[in-house]
């Protein structure tokens, strides 16, 4: 569908567009999901796949279920086992899917983003449109913007669920609207109106859906990456999501035919990739705006290059362009810097290794920039780049092309690896026995790993060293035992790096550690084990005999959603059977065992009771949760129904002549009426179905 202007902006504020023409995917994208935290590099990758892990995805993403065609981008999830990785360990995973990504290719701060999306109908279903920080942050994942996550429940039907979420460092808002729209059946435009650092608003089809603002949460303001994925949602969030099973559809498709960002003029809104040339003017040959280098760099900034050493240069654009042949940049040491990478980007690499030929100098620079043959640097308008920024000395880097000697004390490099950042996961919420927490130490630069290091928990546990060796993100771990402290933050109070293990970087310089210690207010421990409840409707029920059920009104819940919950039920009668509404079992016998998955479809109760009394059945309840990982067993108070059967409803009973002669001729015999009993009883026996029995058997017999 064309996407129209939102209100408040005109086309004149379009500054991105795509609208996925063509059968391939464009350079805007990256087929997996990445973010600043993991510095670009695919989420769990096994070099082949990469997804979002963590304990409720079924689904692993692989490039093959991202296609391009007919103007849509389909990312389509199928029910194809693949094997991945979750959190550093190997799994299998039941679905592949698809997602993408625009970390350091399309990146904004601030502005209305609009996308239109036909979303993917079935059990599991997650399709996902959200940000995170981009390559252009200030370091971590500390925000992330949900503008839709479809199959949530609770709030009418999942089709129907619009859901939004923004996740700040000092909590989350968020919350699950009912449209009374099919949002499977066809396009709808999703819609955030973004003002950095006030406020965001969520729209759905043009019409405000939400709002927040910086009274309540802190507001974003720094360029963020967009996301979208096809994800599939286990077992694990059944509650507040559908959930993968058997009825889930072989194929899910998730649908997305156009994507618009509008910025307003002067509001200080910034983008990376934009890809729109305003209104043409007066002169089209002369375009508003030239690309144009506004930033170099050099890698390293200082320090001595000598002979095989490489230096690494990047010129920043003020927009994406476009690399033809082999430009290269002019050194005042006699060689050249030669392009490598960033074509389809703002930020483009050259680099090059100092030979015995260059020429010392104390002071390296870029003395211009060259376009050998065909080779150009030019917009996605043709518009070919003004280079002349690219001019420039880097004090202090020289170029002493003699044999290179060690420095004085190369124990003393002028930067240390630190840490400077921290994140647990989940970041609020009780954790009980056999939960586990996730901990990740963002660091400066890339840190290599030996040993097992750990982290000291103020609950008295270790979290310890799970990946990310070679990164500058590491992964520890930890699993709450019974033996742990309780407390209501938990805190990380150290790191240790026992016998051999280390963190340093390359250059073998060990890691400043101590930004590690942090409280996580609101994520608390309580090792106390936590039995299942059981909740009764009520304690006293009556049923009819001969086939008569009743609903047993009970429910089961835990408030540790990894453990294994039954319920026990004992003293049913021989004649009383139970039925579970989610498979349709019977069970009878005086000790039955149920799963909570059984108890909370509902229990029918059906009676088979066929005499004259009222005999009572007490039933006695009780929950059991077993921890999956130490296999403990919480025992939740024993609760009782009383279960009444009454007499039987009279029934009508139309008697056989038979049946009429028998009773009359006993009735005759116990009142000693001899011949005239006998002629009375032929003569009411002739009455047929209408019988007068009752004035005879009434009558006095003695």
């Amino acid at each position: 569908m064309a996407l129209a202007a939102p209100a408040g902006f005109t086309s004149s504020n379009l500054v991105y567009e795509e609208n996925f023409s063509g059968t391939t995917l464009d350079s805007y994208w990256h087929p997996y999901i990445t973010s600043r935290a993991a510095n670009g590099w695919p989420w769990n990758s096994n070099g082949s796949g990469s997804g979002p892990g963590g304990p409720l995805d079924v689904d692993y993403d692989m490039p093959s279920q991202v296609t391009v065609n007919n103007g849509i981008l389909d990312l389509t999830a199928i029910r194809q086992p693949v094997s991945g990785i979750n959190g550093g360990t190997p799994q299998t995973f039941p679905v592949t899917s698809g997602a993408v990504s625009s970390y350091g290719k399309f990146e904004f701060d601030g502005g209305y983003l609009q996308i239109s999306m036909k979303a993917p109908s079935g059990d599991g279903a997650w399709p996902g449109l959200w940000l995170l920080p981009g390559a252009g942050s200030s370091g971590g994942d500390n925000f992330e913007i949900d503008m839709q996550e479809g199959g949530y429940t609770g709030s009418g039907p999942a089709n129907q669920a619009f859901a939004w979420h923004l996740h700040t460092p000092s909590g989350t808002v968020g919350g699950v609207i009912d449209t009374g729209i099919d949002l499977t059946a066809g396009f709808h435009t999703y819609g955030i109106n973004w003002v950095p650092g006030k406020s965001i608003t969520w729209y759905l089809d043009g019409k405000q859906m939400a709002q927040v603002t910086s009274a309540q949460v802190p507001i974003p303001n720094e360029p963020m990456e967009l996301i979208m994925s096809n994800q599939v949602a286990n077992s694990n969030a059944a509650g507040w999501h559908t959930a993968f099973d058997s009825s889930t559809p072989s194929t899910m498709q998730m649908q997305i035919d156009q994507i618009q960002l509008y910025q307003a003029a002067g509001g200080g809104d910034t983008v990376t990739g934009a890809n729109v040339t305003p209104s043409t003017p007066t002169q089209p040959t002369t375009p508003p705006v030239q690309p144009a280098v506004t930033q170099a760099t050099a890698s390293p900034g200082t320090g001595t290059e000598h002979v095989g050493d490489t230096a690494t240069f990047t010129l920043g654009f003020n927009e994406v362009v476009n690399v033809t042949g082999t430009p290269t940049l002019s050194l005042n040491d006699g060689s050249v810097a030669t392009y490598v990478s960033g074509s389809g980007t703002s930020t483009l690499t050259f680099r090059t290794t100092v030979a015995p030929t260059d020429t010392a100098t104390s002071a390296l620079a870029i003395t211009g920039v060259n376009l050998p043959g065909t080779a150009s640097i030019k917009d996605a308008s043709g518009v070919a780049a003004s280079l002349a920024g690219a001019v420039k000395t880097f004090a202090g880097l020289q170029v002493d092309p003699t044999t290179a000697t060690p420095p004085t004390q190369p124990t003393t490099p002028p930067i240390q690896p630190a840490v400077n950042q921290v994140a647990a996961s989940p970041g609020t919420g009780i954790e009980h026995v056999g939960d586990t927490a996730t901990f990740t130490l963002g660091f400066n630069e890339s840190v290599n790993v030996t040993g097992t290091p750990t982290l000291s928990l103020n609950d008295g546990s270790t979290a310890t060293y799970v990946s990310g060796s070679g990164s500058s993100t590491l992964t520890f771990r930890t699993t709450v035992a019974s033996t742990d402290t309780a407390t209501s933050a938990l805190a990380i109070t150290g790191v240790n790096l026992p016998g051999t293990a280390s963190i340093k970087d390359a250059s073998g310089v060990a890691a400043n550690l101590a930004g590690a210690v942090k409280t996580f207010a609101g994520l608390q421990v309580d090792p106390t084990p936590v039995a299942p409840v059981l909740a009764i409707a009520d304690t006293s029920l009556w049923v009819n005999g001969r086939g008569g059920t009743v609903d047993l009104g009970v429910k089961v819940t835990t408030a540790d959603s990894n453990d294994a919950v039954t319920v026990n039920i004992q003293g049913l009668p021989k004649y009383e059977t139970i039925t579970d509404n989610l498979d349709g079992r019977t069970y009878k016998g005086s000790n039955i065992t149920l799963t909570a998955a059984q108890v909370d479809s509902g229990l029918t109760l059906q009676s088979n009771y066929r005499g004259g009394g009222h005999p009572v059945a007490t039933l006695t309840l009780t929950a059991s949760g077993k921890d999956p990982t130490t296999g403990s067993v919480t025992t939740s108070t024993s609760q009782s129904i009383t279960v009444t059967d009454p007499r039987p409803a009279t029934t009508t009973h139309t008697a056989s002549s038979a049946d009429r002669s028998f009773a009359l001729l006993n009735q005759c015999m116990a009142g000693h009426h001899g011949r005239g009993g006998q002629g009375q009883l032929v003569a009411a026996d002739a009455q047929g179905g209408g019988w007068n029995e009752q004035s005879l058997l009434t009558k006095p017999h003695h």
